[in-house]
């Protein structure tokens, strides 16, 4: 029930964002919605650890601070592909590893996720849900820094998640 009630939390911010009504009646309200949402669906729960909940908490601010700079950085480097009269870009498609085999989807998901946020770069399909295939407007570019960007963002994404340490 506190896996619920914690998840009820953002949902009632995404509500009060979406709806664009910044009042207490607003999140209570959201709040209600979001636990009736989690109750419908009934998807496998885990527990929470209170013990490991900072760690989670600071590897999610780690990994929306580092999504926001690779969007803003990203967007210049599209800005200056696009600006330039020669249009110097070498679009490709990449195969890069999602996951393990152990891992569940979701990790996989908001990997995908940050990639297709990322301007220049889009998911095209995954295979086997171990490989994502990514295109690039410069594959040469993406080819030197994408398994490095995937590993660290898989690493938050399970301390996020609360999976294992590596």
């Amino acid at each position: 029930m506190l896996a619920t009630l914690l998840l009820a939390v953002p949902l009632a911010g995404i509500w009060m964002v979406v709806t664009s009504n910044l009042s207490l009646e607003s999140f209570f309200v959201g709040a209600v919605l979001g636990i009736a949402i989690q109750l419908l669906l009934r998807t496998e729960r885990k527990t929470v650890e209170v013990k490991r909940l900072p760690d989670q908490l600071m590897a999610l601010v780690v990994y929306v601070v580092t999504l926001a700079r690779d969007v803003i950085l990203c967007s210049i480097g599209v800005a200056r592909l696009v600006l330039n009269p020669n249009m110097p870009i070498n679009p490709g498609i990449l195969a890069v590893p999602t996951q393990d085999a152990h891992e569940n989807d979701a990790i996989a998901a908001f990997s995908a996720h940050g990639i297709t946020l990322t301007p220049g770069e889009l998911v095209m399909d995954f295979e086997g849900g171990h490989t994502m295939f990514v295109h690039c407007l410069d594959v040469h570019a993406s080819a030197q820094s994408a398994p490095d960007q995937q590993t660290a963002r898989l690493k938050l994404l399970r301390r996020i998640m609360g999976a294992a340490h590596e």
